[in-house]
């Protein structure tokens, strides 16, 4: 039977969800219930979180894959066959930018994606990545910029401790092209500044613990596995204070906390990790708390109570309030992360005037999605002025529909967190 109602494509999207833990009949019971129509309607959003082609994935392997309508299902298998493509591409530039920096002696590790196979990601294929990211010593940052350089790529954003770099055309990515091989690149640095090693109790840091791992035949330098850990979730509680969080982050970080079940000295590590890093227990407590809320309620044993008694009682029910609404909605989402952000900004910030600056930016302009280059001819630019232009308008149709609602509910907020102290 099939479902009906206003509130189908919320029903479609947290039956996917437990999908990837529920029973292979209950599975096919419930998502065969929902007509091409609803699927069509998700597709954006199951594209957005990346979890399209990790849906494919697991239905595939249970042998189930069939429970998804013909047309979605075909278009499904061609985007896994381009992303497996575009997945090859990326790790190739990354082994060689890898073999350059060790020719150049620049102490570096490789970060984030292709470093979570296969605890985190069991098919690579199916995740999917946009950019790669590389830790280096501050004092090496010059001399990794000039590799990166020399690869043909230009500075995009400077930060004080992350550098973007692009090459390649610089246009918006189009739905049609997600998951396509594309000229545009994008490589960031991450910088590690000298304050960040700890020599005084002889643990070091992140690139003094780094190791060398087989990864697809070749051997590359990347985190120990207890710091894998512990920046996954530290990427994910960033993005969660942020407007920009996908789904499929959450998926990987409770595969990876599966995985580790059971390893004592993993956890061991882990924790003694975590306890140097500032806010890294408070990050892994809460991104545990949301995911296994979202894919499964059994929290392992190691985790059972540290790092869950770190979390603040108001990110605690910041979780159970926003965290699924966040993940459920429709990009570009919602303005309740603002809530979650105004307890975690820098104190370097004023998080007062930037949560105003994040609901009303009137005197804001949007960082833009494309990038003139010398010798344009007028035809590009007005491409790239129109382009911009959508931009902006799609941009303020957000801030004009979520800002309201979100008004209305930092009143309720703001009373269940004065009782929840």
């Amino acid at each position: 039977m099939k479902l009906t109602g206003p509130n189908r494509g919320s029903r479609l999207k947290n039956a996917i969800l437990a999908s990837f833990f529920a029973p292979a009949h209950d599975v096919v019971q419930t998502l065969e219930r929902f007509s091409e129509r609803d699927w069509r309607r998700a597709l954006y959003w199951l594209d957005m979180n990346g979890l399209a082609l990790y849906l494919l994935d697991h239905l595939t392997r249970i042998g189930i894959k069939e429970c998804l309508p013909t047309s979605i299902l075909n278009g499904m298998q061609l985007n896994y066959e381009q992303n497996r493509e575009r997945t090859c591409d990326l790790f190739t530039e990354a082994v060689a930018l890898s073999h350059a920096f060790t020719k150049e002696n620049v102490s570096f590790a490789l970060l984030k994606g292709v470093t979570l196979p296969p605890e985190a990601v069991p098919n690579s294929a199916a995740r999917f990545q946009m950019d790669i990211d590389i830790l280096v010593r501050e004092s090496d940052a010059i001399a990794a910029r000039r590799v990166v350089l020399g690869f043909g790529y230009v500075p995009e954003t400077i930060k004080k401790s992350e550098w973007a770099f692009t090459t390649g055309t610089n246009q918006p990515m189009s739905i049609n092209s997600l998951y396509r091989v594309r000229p545009q690149r994008m490589v960031e640095l991450h910088l590690l500044a000298a304050g960040d090693e700890d020599s005084a109790s002889g643990f070091g840091d992140r690139l003094t613990r780094s190791q060398l791992r087989r990864i697809q035949n070749v051997e590359l330098p990347v985190l120990s596995l207890a710091d894998i850990f512990v920046q996954q979730a530290i990427h994910i509680f960033k993005h969660l204070c942020s407007e920009n969080t996908r789904a499929a982050w959450l998926l990987e970080y409770w595969r990876h906390v599966e995985a580790r079940s059971g390893d004592l000295s993993f956890w061991t590590e882990t924790r003694a990790i975590a306890e140097r890093e500032p806010g890294s227990e408070v990050a892994i407590g809460a991104v545990t708390q949301l995911a296994s809320e979202l894919f499964g309620q059994a929290v392992p044993q190691e985790l059972s109570c540290w790092p869950l008694d770190r979390v603040p009682r108001t990110v605690c029910l910041w979780n159970e309030l926003y965290g699924r609404r966040i993940l459920l909605a429709d990009p570009p989402g919602n303005k309740f992360y603002l809530f979650l952000h105004r307890q975690f900004a820098a104190e370097a910030e004023k998080p007062q005037s930037r949560w105003y600056r994040a609901l009303l930016p009137f005197h804001w302009w949007p960082a833009k999605v494309t990038r003139g280059h010398v010798g344009e001819c007028l035809g590009a630019r007005l491409t790239r002025y129109r382009i911009e232009a959508a931009h902006l308008v799609t941009r303020l149709r957000f801030h004009m529909r979520t800002s309201i609602p979100f008004m209305l509910e930092s009143r309720r907020w703001k009373r269940l967190t004065e009782a929840a102290r």
